[in-house]
């Protein structure tokens, strides 16, 4: 059964990152359109401090596949390190299906919001605006689920 879980696993590891480094290609395409400067960030910028690229100098992270009505801020990523809420990119790019654009915030105002907003914990997924655990897998990761209308108001930008 163990076996199972790890092919799983590993499958889904591949397609999240295809969906990844489509969505980075997507973003890099959107602001070279717009005359920025873009830079792609090296493996170590990437892993341990969430940063994606630089756009005119200031790190973001890009993040695809988001809904309206299901959207995912990481506090605590599944190891127990610091979730990209805590990373060290100035913006997070979300790219919202619906709205098909990327939505632009101040990665510090995401994680301001998440500490004065959210103060329980859940193993539900379908809650929202509280942290999402899966300690009862062996997992240490926390997440918020939230809709796009309960951030909309920290968006700076839509590209």
């Amino acid at each position: 059964m163990s076996t199972n879980i790890l092919n799983v696993t590993s499958e889904r590891y591949k397609i999240c990152s295809s969906d990844g480094n489509k969505f980075e290609e997507l973003f890099k395409n959107k602001v070279l359109e717009k005359k920025l400067n873009y830079s792609k960030s090296d493996k170590k910028d990437d892993w341990y401090n969430h940063i994606d690229c630089y756009v005119n100098g200031y790190g973001v992270d890009v993040k695809g596949n988001r809904h309206i009505n299901t959207i995912w801020l990481e506090h605590t990523n599944v190891n127990g390190n610091l979730g990209w809420l805590r990373g060290k990119a100035k913006y997070i790019a979300m790219h919202i299906f619906e709205l098909d654009c990327f939505s632009i915030y101040l990665r510090k105002d995401l994680l301001k919001y998440v500490n004065e907003n959210v103060f329980e914990t859940t193993e539900n997924k379908n809650d929202y605006l509280k942290f999402y655990t899966r300690k009862k897998w062996g997992k240490k990761d926390m997440v918020v689920k939230v809709r796009y209308n309960d951030i909309k108001h920290l968006e700076i930008n839509k590209l």
